[in-house]
């Protein structure tokens, strides 16, 4: 049977089959992390194009790359300004630029959890379907050139409708105000060579996650339909978190370390510590909500609460991709928040709107604001999609509890422990962090009432966030027939 073929039947509707659901889930998801990830580069671009004398990257960074007669005070002059206004617009261009990158780098995590997590879930109810094959005969090579083919036709549908995405959202980023100048078509166009690099690494990324996973599958067949239990996390991952939040903050308090390096370097280092922590909540996440649930199974509340620390500890990986994207959300409004605290500051400092110096504050404020946006459309998708498939994918134990007697409202209420429960423990431990690498940088400005509230705002979108996805995933399961057969059946 040719691999075609067997691609076919592998995706024939059945009448119990819940990959299709998934697979349409898998779609969103990456459709939603190719949207954004297309906007902010656009974004980038945007203050990449003011700030080159050419409007390209090369000049930007090496003045004998401009075309001849290029001036980068022209783009400046047209807008009305003043000849000193004009300097300073020029000379703070390229601050933008970095601070447009800085944005980026924190987007990066989100998007890559988001689409690993889309990769992830289209490859957990194809790998049981696959070790079925692999029992019923199919060879390895079979196996990986339907992996390959099923899992490269998601991402890659789902890259092209973000590409459309990225077009449609393209006019309201053109609404936006910055630099005292709304962005053009010209200036928001990626390229595109851009767009071709997306629709290739994309499928990519989920290609090569889908065949690690079958290694599980080609080897142990019968491990994977038994769904034996991974193992728990281990203890290093605290102590490699704890080691290198402890070293970014002995760095941040002592400014002559990293000053005398330059204020190139000095920057460098102070926001790759910041992204290093940024990435590594993703190892400890997972450990954290161990722990947790380990204490709470102890002395469970009420069945609804045994049952989510019973569901967690048995994977601890799916119970922490249900967050993970809030996570890193609630990473980044702490340190957003900063940005309405320097935006409200300027505003009440009395200078002319068309200042430079106030307008490049304003614009902080703004792009905060819009990266706190981005960060939290990418979590809420993430959470959404996540708790739904996994609806799906534990549709067979929602059905045999049922029958063993437990209460449809007891397992709805389960759904939601099982969300939160991680939930608080991760708000904790980002939004700790985001506090504690900010407040040696920052000092009093941590402490004021606008950033604070501006944090807790941040924080309260991501809860309602979280109870939408977890509202949505009890409809979904409530759109199942829980009690209309038996896993043995």
């Amino acid at each position: 049977m040719s691999t075609f073929a067997l691609w076919r039947l592998f995706h024939r509707p059945g009448t119990r089959g819940s990959a299709g659901h998934t697979s349409v889930l898998a779609v969103v998801a990456f459709a939603a992390a190719v949207t954004i990830f297309l906007t902010v580069l656009g974004g980038v671009h945007g203050f990449v194009w003011r700030a080159s004398a050419d409007h390209t990257v090369a000049c930007l960074f090496d003045g004998s790359a401009c075309a001849p007669g290029a001036d980068a005070h022209a783009y400046w002059r047209g807008s009305g300004l003043s000849a000193s206004a004009v300097d300073e617009m020029a000379g703070m261009a390229g601050g933008y630029v970095g601070l447009a990158m800085f944005a980026c780098l924190l987007l990066v995590v989100p998007f890559v959890a988001l689409a690993g997590s889309a990769a992830r879930l289209a490859a957990s109810r194809r790998d049981e379907r696959l070790a079925a094959l692999r029992l019923a005969g199919a060879t390895a090579g079979q196996v990986m050139r339907l992996t390959a083919l099923d899992a490269a036709g998601q991402a890659l549908t789902g890259a092209a409708i973000g590409v459309a995405g990225y077009f449609a959202l393209m006019p309201a980023i053109i609404l936006l105000h910055f630099q005292n100048r709304r962005f053009t078509f010209a200036q928001l166009w990626v390229g595109p060579w851009a767009l071709l690099a997306v629709l290739v690494c994309v499928p990519l990324l989920a290609l090569v996650s889908a065949l690690l996973t079958l290694r599980r599958v080609a080897i142990t067949p019968l491990g994977v339909t038994a769904r034996v239990a991974q193992p728990l996390p281990a203890k290093w991952r605290a102590a490699v978190f704890v080691v290198v939040l402890a070293a970014a903050i002995i760095v941040f308090k002592s400014p002559g370390l990293y000053r005398s390096m330059g204020e190139t370097m000095g920057t460098a280092v102070v926001v790759g510590f910041i992204v290093l922590v940024f990435a590594l909540i993703n190892l400890i996440g997972t450990w954290v909500i161990t722990v947790r649930a380990k204490a709470r199974s102890r002395r469970p509340r009420d069945a609804a609460s045994m049952i989510a620390m019973r569901r967690i500890l048995d994977n601890p990986k799916r119970a922490w991709r249900n967050v993970s994207g809030i996570a890193l959300a609630v990473f980044i409004a702490g340190i957003t928040s900063l940005a309405s605290y320097v935006a409200a500051a300027g505003g009440a400092s009395g200078v002319p709107a068309d200042e430079p110096a106030l307008v490049f504050v304003r614009d902080i404020g703004t792009g905060g604001l819009l990266t706190l946006a981005f960060a939290a459309v990418l979590a809420a998708v993430s959470s959404g999609v996540m708790q739904a498939g996994s609806v799906y994918d534990q549709a067979g134990e929602y059905r045999m509890l049922m029958l063993e007697g437990t209460d449809a409202a007891v397992l709805n209420r389960a759904r939601f422990v099982e969300v939160f429960m991680p939930l608080n423990m991760v708000v904790v431990v980002a939004g700790g962090c985001a506090m504690l690498l900010m407040l040696p940088l920052f000092a009093s400005s941590m402490t004021d009432p606008v950033t604070l509230l501006s944090f807790a705002g941040g924080v309260a979108l991501c809860y309602a966030l979280v109870g939408v996805g977890a509202f949505a995933a009890n409809r979904v399961a409530a759109g199942l027939d829980l009690a209309g057969w038996r896993a043995d059946d």
